[in-house]
């Protein structure tokens, strides 16, 4: 097995600055602010180590640790020792405890067929909580989801989303599952307007999956959390709205549900069961409230807790820079049990607390780069607040989800040839009308001239 260091997923290189830490992809440096040999501590929050607030700090001794997994069976169908002729994870064969293999306490890729029409596994970056921790487990899950900008690796992967978790002090202790969003693993899907979004389904398949993989010793399915940034966030509101009974709360930041399918049909009252499910699961909802890159949730959100008590609580908090402050105020609605408290955290935009973004006028969308990291922000002494409890929390022994999207994507493909058709259709209608008018602007010739037209 090769460390995510020398993966292919994710390829790193050290800092040219610093040494330390890792350089943004296509980058020779870890952030725009390095500084040579003013590395301090590897939680980032001392902005005093030269390095940028947004700087993923992450080390080549962290990354070493991250090995890629190319099981694409559950463990206990195949043992380790049998993989790959021989290859087993850290060079150790998992010992046996119950139903499953317990895996190395390293953190690794891991590959699996979340959808039997995909083209390709998925593949899901797994982070254990850290060796210091271990003696608390089972440990908590978090489900990270994250942008747009990530899909099919755009953006490096590695930067401006999970690391972003990994530096919250107070999450060391957690286990994190975070998928990458690429469009032939399954993970994706299409909206009502063609656009890839998150896969409900397939990310639950792929998360039960790796929780079976972990084993019911170091998971604790009790306390299965999700939270995501802006695409991940729509990706978060669908994840509660099918599974949702499931989860022991989500934390969507900076986007808004879409309500796919007949979730909540525009002019009709919202599914019943849908609406048990979503308002039976804690909810701490961040956003900017100027922000409308990825929607916005407060409209929906008034209206699903209308008539609800509701009180008001206003925060001065650190920003990006240490010396900035940012404004939140949180709204919160309390339901009675089984229902589940609701809080919306809207920041007041534009954020001004990062010179990065002076020179456009403030930030309006990227809100989770102070949540997640920052402990002040309150998102870890929250997320903690809530579990499920064991008679109606997700079961190691429950039915395996198979997700098969076949015949969605022939519907989908149809689609989206014939829309193809009808636009290059209105495309060379669109050219002739053109040609047409320019034609009729030209003056008539009685002659044609020497040269050609």
């Amino acid at each position: 097995m090769v460390s995510a260091w020398d993966s292919g997923l994710d390829a790193s290189q050290a800092c040219s600055n610093c040494t330390r830490y890792r350089a943004r992809r296509d980058e020779k440096t870890c952030c725009d602010r390095c500084t040579e040999n003013h590395c301090t501590d590897d939680n980032g929050t001392d902005e005093s180590d030269g390095h940028a607030p947004d700087c993923a700090r992450l080390t080549q001794e962290l990354l070493q640790r991250i090995w890629e997994s190319m099981i694409s069976q559950r463990l206990h169908q195949m043992p380790a020792s049998l993989q790959k002729g021989g290859d087993v994870l850290v060079g150790q064969l998992p010992q046996v405890t119950g139903p499953s293999y317990l895996l190395n306490r390293r953190s690794r890729w891991e590959r699996f067929r979340c959808d039997l029409a995909a083209e390709e596994d998925a593949v899901c970056l797994v982070v254990p909580p850290r060796e210091e921790e271990a003696r608390r487990l089972p440990a908590p899950v978090i489900l990270f989801l994250t942008g747009n900008g990530h899909i099919d690796d755009r953006q490096d992967f590695l930067w401006g989303g999970i690391d972003t978790l990994l530096r919250n002090p107070e999450l060391r202790h957690c286990f994190f599952v975070a998928p990458k969003p690429l469009t032939k693993t399954g993970t994706l899907r299409r909206n009502d307007r063609s656009r890839w979004v998150w896969s409900e389904d397939g990310v639950w398949a792929l998360f039960t999956e790796v929780l079976r993989r972990l084993g019911p010793d170091q998971v604790d399915p009790t306390r299965l959390y999700a939270t995501g940034l802006s695409l991940g966030a729509a990706g978060v509101w669908h994840l509660a709205l099918r599974y949702g009974n499931y989860l022991a709360a989500a934390v969507p930041i900076s986007g808004q549900c879409e309500w796919p399918g007949e979730s909540w049909p525009s002019r009709k009252d919202a599914d019943p069961s849908m609406l048990r499910r979503l308002t039976e699961l804690p909810l701490r909802v961040y956003h900017v409230d100027i922000d409308r890159y990825g929607g916005n949730p407060a409209e929906d959100m008034e209206w699903l807790c209308w008539q609800l008590p509701e009180c008001k609580e206003e925060a001065t908090l650190r920003g990006m820079e240490v010396d900035r402050k940012v404004e939140l105020e949180t709204r919160s609605w309390h339901r009675e049990p089984p229902g589940a408290s609701w809080h919306l955290c809207m920041a007041k935009g534009p954020l001004k607390d990062w010179a990065w973004y002076d020179d456009w006028g403030g930030d309006k969308h990227c809100l989770w780069q102070r949540v997640y990291p920052w402990p002040e922000w309150g998102l870890a002494e929250w997320l903690f607040q809530h579990s499920r409890s064991p008679d109606c929390c997700w079961r190691f022994d429950s039915e395996v989800l198979v997700v098969d999207s076949t015949e969605e994507r022939k519907q989908e493909e149809a689609w989206l040839a014939a829309h193809r058709e009808e636009a290059a259709k209105e495309e060379v209608d669109s050219t002739q009308d053109d040609r047409y008018q320019e034609c009729a602007k030209r003056p008539k010739l009685e002659a044609l001239p020497d040269e050609k037209i």
